[in-house]
């Protein structure tokens, strides 16, 4: 079963270097155009690489590593650019509660697991993060004439999407422990 656990992360890491290295080679592509993939790529391919490096710290190595954990996490990343590389972002209207409600939930859990914070700890962490990260899709709309976000409803559905994806992750993650 561990085996099966580190093909789904390496198939998830892989699903997201080649969705970033598609959008780079196509960037006038309408899949991807006006949304900064290469800079989004730039922020996420580090940022997949937390678990890792966290399990560096002094005092992670005497835990197994939480391969189910990193796994959730990655697919944050995996279904976001899945979302641009179906074009599902341009198809249906809002497809991106399921992001966002999935991604603020994932990180609900990954926040728990490497800050060890109880669930309603890891919510709030997550909250702040989703809200800094509506903030950057808004004002890079704004600034660099960008197309992440189709006006404040979006922007309010998004923010209402994670934070009931992160109470219902937060409260699996709670029964679980």
């Amino acid at each position: 079963m561990r085996a099966l656990g580190w093909l789904i992360n390496v198939a998830l890491r892989a699903w997201i270097v080649a969705v970033i290295v598609e959008a780079l080679r196509r960037p006038e592509d309408p899949r991807y155009r006006g949304k900064a993939i290469g800079t989004r790529g730039s922020v996420m391919i580090p940022a997949s690489l937390l678990f890792p490096l966290a399990q560096l710290l002094p005092g992670r190595r005497r835990r197994p590593y939480p391969l189910g954990t990193d796994s959730l996490y990655l697919s944050i990343f995996a279904l976001d650019l899945a979302g641009n590389h179906f074009n599902l972002y341009d198809r249906y209207l809002y497809f991106d509660a399921i992001p966002h409600a999935h991604g603020t939930g994932a990180f609900t859990v990954a926040a728990a697991e490497l800050l060890d914070l109880q669930p309603l700890s890891a919510v709030g962490v997550a909250q702040v993060v989703h809200i800094l990260l509506e903030a950057q899709e808004y004002y890079s709309d704004v600034l660099f004439d960008l197309r992440n976000v189709r006006g404040t409803w979006d922007t309010v559905n998004d923010l209402l999407a994670g934070t009931a994806g992160s109470i219902a992750y937060a409260a699996v993650l709670a029964r679980r422990r």
